[in-house]
């Protein structure tokens, strides 16, 4: 499961029409929002990986229009929201005063934008991840009524895999041309960085030329000092956790051994679901060298008694081996930003002196590489 985080995939979906607002007459962010009742108040919010600040509120007019008072003075990513289910993001740099009209009923499917080059880019952005993700829909839709037609496996996988590959890139050519701005940023991390992580270390550089006094910029640059840290052939950071009798362990203490670090969480359907290919992989391979280094994100906000969570998960899969450690901070542990973990089931598969030989294999993928390893 992925972390809740301000970048972006499907959360912000926009879709686009055309607009003929005038922005010159207006010093903030304005426009004409259709089918809202005279009097309805509409927002502006300004958006950080951490908080939501609502920055000014405007009302509607008689006639749809609305202006807010603030200026924007700062780079960032904005939010006009009507409701909580009713809103779009936007990319806004200083002095900006774009005209933002739509229908308020759903601003969503029918905003337009004129005055910020950079709001553009993120509705056409989202318009590129909404359109993919509806064909894929179609798709499978198509597939559970042909689902006994091998051919037509092959032919939806086939059609999947290109649309898919289209999208990815489009977001490369994004970020690749826009290295420096925050489209730049939200592009390149619908990328996978082990494949792209050229691409990552241009968006970095460049970032810190331009948004590095802004929120946005560090969170990024660390990420991008854990991936190059935990590249394939480098050495897998040491660190310490406290096992379910909170006593300490290292994950140097297993150097000597092939070791799948496995990041994962009670909660974590897709980690839970995977347990029964590590545990097999353990029962093979143990006898030979391998073990396993199991680190639990429980811990969530929302967890009353995270511990017993994590404990009970431990004995229900079955999870034997002996290494299991916990901060019990959730996304605040201290080995996410040392990994730059985005995303649970998260797994480093590390050889006898402690060098990266794998990352992210699970199923037959792991059982390949270990095979490999062992045979």
């Amino acid at each position: 499961m992925k972390k809740a985080t301000l970048f972006l995939g499907l959360a912000i979906l926009l879709f686009s029409c055309g607009s003929d607002t005038d922005s010159s007459s207006a010093s903030s962010v304005h426009g004409n929002l259709t089918n809202l009742p005279e009097g309805s108040s509409v927002y502006l919010d300004y958006l950080t990986q951490t908080e939501i600040m609502t920055k000014d509120t405007a009302v509607i007019d008689g006639d749809g229009a609305y202006a807010f008072d603030f200026n924007v003075d700062q780079l960032g990513y904005y939010r006009l929201r009507i409701n909580n289910q009713n809103f779009i993001n936007l990319i806004l740099e200083p002095n900006e005063a774009p005209a933002i009209s739509g229908d308020g009923s759903n601003l969503m499917d029918t905003y337009t934008v004129e005055g910020s080059t950079g709001s553009q880019l993120l509705k056409e952005f989202n318009i590129a991840i909404k359109k993919d993700y509806m064909y894929q829909d179609s798709l499978n839709k198509y597939f559970q009524m042909n689902q006994n037609d091998p051919q037509v496996f092959m032919d939806i996988k086939q059609k999947s895999m290109g649309s898919e590959n289209q999208l990815k890139l489009y977001f490369k050519k994004l970020a690749d041309e826009n290295p420096g701005s925050l489209i730049g940023l939200a592009a390149v991390q619908q990328l996978d960085p082990e494949v792209h992580i050229d691409v990552y270390k241009k968006v970095d550089e460049a970032l810190a030329q331009t948004i590095s006094n802004t929120p946005y910029y560090a969170p990024f640059h660390q990420r991008v000092e854990s991936l190059t840290k935990i590249s394939v052939g480098g050495e897998a950071p040491d660190f310490m956790v406290n096992d379910k009798d909170g006593n300490p362990i290292k994950l140097s203490d297993l150097r000597g051994s092939v070791v799948l670090v496995d990041f994962w969480a009670s909660w974590c359907r897709p980690c839970r679901a995977e347990n029964p290919n590590v545990v097999k992989a353990y029962n093979t391979y143990h006898s030979k060298g391998f073990d396993v280094f199991s680190v639990s994100l429980d811990g969530l906000p929302q967890q009353q008694s995270p511990k017993n969570a994590w404990i009970d998960a431990i004995n229900k899969d079955g999870l034997i081996w002996k290494n299991h450690g916990s901060e019990l901070q959730g996304w605040q542990s201290s080995f996410v930003q040392l990994y730059g973990i985005q995303g649970i089931p998260f797994t480093i598969l590390i050889d006898r002196e402690g060098k990266i030989i794998g990352k992210n294999l699970r199923g037959a993928a792991l059982e390949e590489k270990l095979a490999e390893i062992f045979g």
